[in-house]
């Protein structure tokens, strides 16, 4: 039986690396959840056949926490949004391999229980790679040569909370560095902590609403 068609298949990569406090993993957490609460998203959801949605944390690889989840109506919005709320943290593990988060990622894609007219991988992280298992721009133009949207939203520490670390270049170089080796689609940054939350769930909206035009 041949798979219905839907406006996306969307892994979404929240960075549980050891150097993400929790409550910037929350802001990750919480932020998503949000997101799926929103009325413009759900309603950019229920056009073009819904989307299909995992969420996977990352840090030496991808480790799935809620799989592929079809998301068609605001009950199955909010569902997910509740569910992805009650997540706890898988870990903390010292490096961040991004690429291969990515390559995770791109597989993970192929299972997609819909056919989608898009395929993105959403990424939120606090750095660089640490660790080049598979290295990032590799991962990327794998991805990127089969279609694939990288998305990604960049977020620091608050200034002072980690002595000697200038938040604010950390932040530019991070961004920069995704802009090299990771993202084709579009960058946010989190610049305040007060803001986050609204940050990530901006980031989600934007996404899902630029792609839903895209079939108007």
């Amino acid at each position: 039986m041949t798979a219905a068609t839907c406006l996306a298949a969307l892994v979404l990569l929240i960075d549980t690396s050891g150097s993400v406090p929790d409550h910037l993993y929350a802001a990750q957490r919480d932020g998503t959840a949000l997101a799926f609460e929103t009325p413009q998203l759900v309603r950019a959801m229920e056009q073009d056949g819904g989307m299909a949605v995992m969420v996977a944390d990352f840090s030496y690889r991808a480790m799935v926490r809620l799989g592929w989840t079809m998301i068609r109506n605001a009950s199955e919005a909010g569902h997910f949004a509740a569910a992805v709320r009650a997540l706890e943290r898988s870990g903390r593990h010292d490096t961040t391999a991004i690429g291969r988060a990515i390559a995770d990622a791109h597989r993970e894609l192929a299972a997609a229980p819909c056919l989608p007219q898009f395929r993105v991988i959403d990424i939120s992280t606090d750095g660089q790679e640490t660790i080049s298992l598979t290295p990032a721009w590799e991962a990327r133009d794998a991805a990127a040569a089969e279609g694939v949207i990288i998305n990604a939203i960049a977020f620091g520490p608050r200034p002072g909370e980690f002595p000697g670390i200038d938040s604010v270049n950390l932040l530019t170089d991070t961004e920069l560095w995704l802009r090299e080796n990771v993202a084709t689609g579009f960058i946010r940054v989190a610049v305040e902590e007060s803001g986050f939350l609204e940050a990530f769930r901006n980031k989600l909206v934007t996404e899902v609403t630029a792609l839903q035009s895209v079939t108007e």
